[in-house]
């Protein structure tokens, strides 16, 4: 789906995911999960491209629920340290702590990158 890249995207992903994980059958500890790594993943590519289309995908792979989201962006979200106070850094830990699986790939046209997780199978 493709969303443009402002802050209302973020919470409209997070319902995206919990609609095709219920849907799937997938139970409801994997399905939070599922909600906070895409928010996280979804806010980087908003903070990356403002105003901007993003797109996500929800889709399944080795039996997990596998979140991607593009952005058009060439940077590549790098890890940071926040501090105790701080609003903002936590999110690729967060993915981290949470998905099987996690990384960044080019798109197949070579604008931007896809932003992935694989969460555990069910």
């Amino acid at each position: 789906m493709t969303l443009l890249a402002v802050g209302s995207s973020v919470a409209l992903a997070r319902e995206l995911v919990r609609y095709a994980l219920t849907n799937w059958g997938y139970e409801r500890p994997l399905v939070d999960d599922s909600i906070l790594v895409m928010s996280e993943i979804t806010t980087n590519a908003v903070n990356a491209a403002p105003g901007r289309h993003i797109r996500i995908r929800i889709t399944t792979f080795n039996g997990g629920p596998l979140l991607e989201c593009w952005d058009p962006a060439p940077g590549i979200p790098l890890p940071r340290e926040a501090g105790m106070d701080a609003l903002n850094g936590r999110g690729l830990a967060i993915v981290a702590a949470y998905a099987k699986g996690t990384g960044v790939r080019p798109s197949a046209n070579n604008i931007g990158k896809i932003i992935w997780a694989l969460m555990p199978a069910a």
